[in-house]
């Protein structure tokens, strides 16, 4: 086959560039929806078929509870009504998802910890003196370093002796960090043995170490949480779940602003006086009732006795008239005898005080 010439390809590059994809209506509706899977992120203009028809179906059952009047509420109320099918879904799709991820607990969880353990060695070579560290804390983690370990003595063994590529292996699996290596080698573990025997000594004194954090508390530690998994406890949950979390608060806080709205524009306009008294309760609050007429307002009774005259407010004195204070008898608490005057008062004591003075 002949070799595309330099000419050939800046004319297929030309060519793409007059791709302007879909042109028709329908296509264009069908690449819209190219990148929608579930609907549960957003509510979009293309709704999935089902919760479209969910959506509907709610519609005409909620109707009667909420009796949206006007474009402003019948908005919210189509918001409200979308809102809650998609906060189903979502709880839905949540269940579904934990149920499946305490199976799996059950099912290949040695398999899933492996690959998860996998994935994080894989940078054990940039950052040992992290790495590792991590690999310690997991029974998956603790076997992969037992079978690095396995690859060591078993390279020692081939070659009788260290390699480079065995050395820096053997530094990665005990966390060495790549600066503090420098000028380093099999020497420094014994200068006077040339052979294997030093590193046979260090693989041995490892796995020893490795195999006694297995069983002091790595494999309970990780039945416990095999456990936890398989009853849908896990604290680790899969990034999918969590997605779905965040979907189900968003559509949790837009139904509740909707409801709000609703029943803050149904507030505003008031109850029809002739409203029928069945109608089933909503969740419209009766803050603004409607003032009675005259034809609603009952005759006053009719009765045989005489009227009432209504009380009469006290004359106004005249003008620079000296306005006197109504006395107001006060109980004394001092008895009197019989055949003495009653006593006086502080004022009347003062009273006669005066008229004394001027006599």
């Amino acid at each position: 086959m002949a070799a595309t010439t330099l000419k050939q390809t800046l004319a297929n590059r030309l060519n793409a560039l007059l791709s302007t994809g879909p042109k028709s209506t329908e296509g264009k509706a069908r690449s819209s929806r190219n990148a929608q899977t579930h609907g549960l992120s957003t509510l979009g203009t293309h709704l999935p078929a089902d919760m479209a028809e969910a959506i509907e179906a709610r519609k005409t059952e909620w109707l009667p509870d909420y009796r949206p009047e006007g474009p402003a509420q019948t908005w919210h109320f189509d918001r409200l009504v979308a809102e809650s099918v998609r906060l189903d879904a979502c709880e839905a799709r949540i269940c579904a998802a934990r149920s499946e991820h305490a199976a799996r607990a059950s099912e290949s969880w040695d398999d899933d910890r492996a690959a998860a353990v996998a994935s994080l060695a894989a940078r054990l070579p940039q950052q040992p003196e992290r790495i590792q560290s991590q690999l310690l804390q997991s029974k998956h983690g603790v076997l992969w370093l037992l079978d690095r370990w396995a690859e060591v003595l078993d390279s020692l063994n081939r070659h009788e002796g260290w390699t480079r590529d065995t050395w820096n292996l053997a530094l990665d699996l005990l966390g060495v960090a790549p600066f503090a290596r420098d000028g380093s080698g099999p020497w420094d573990l014994d200068p006077e043995d040339k052979s294997e025997a030093p590193g046979l000594a260090l693989v041995t004194q490892a796995t020893a170490a490795l195999r006694a954090r297995l069983d002091a508390f790595l494999n309970a530690r990780d039945d416990r949480a095999q456990a936890d998994a398989a009853l849908g406890l896990d604290a680790d949950e899969p990034p999918a779940i969590r997605l779905l979390e965040r979907y189900a608060a968003d559509a949790r806080r837009q139904f509740s602003r909707c409801l709000n709205e609703l029943r803050r524009l149904q507030a505003l306009s008031p109850r029809p006086a002739d409203a029928a008294p069945s109608l089933p309760p909503g969740p419209r609050p009766d803050r603004f009732r409607p003032h009675p007429s005259a034809a609603d307002i009952p005759p006053a009774p009719t009765s045989s006795e005489p009227p009432v005259p209504a009380p009469t407010a006290p004359p106004t004195p005249a003008r620079n008239e000296p306005i006197t204070r109504p006395s107001i008898a006060r109980p004394t608490l001092c008895p009197v005898l019989p055949g003495a005057s009653a006593p006086l008062n502080r004022r009347a004591r003062r009273a006669r005080a005066a008229a004394a003075r001027r006599s």
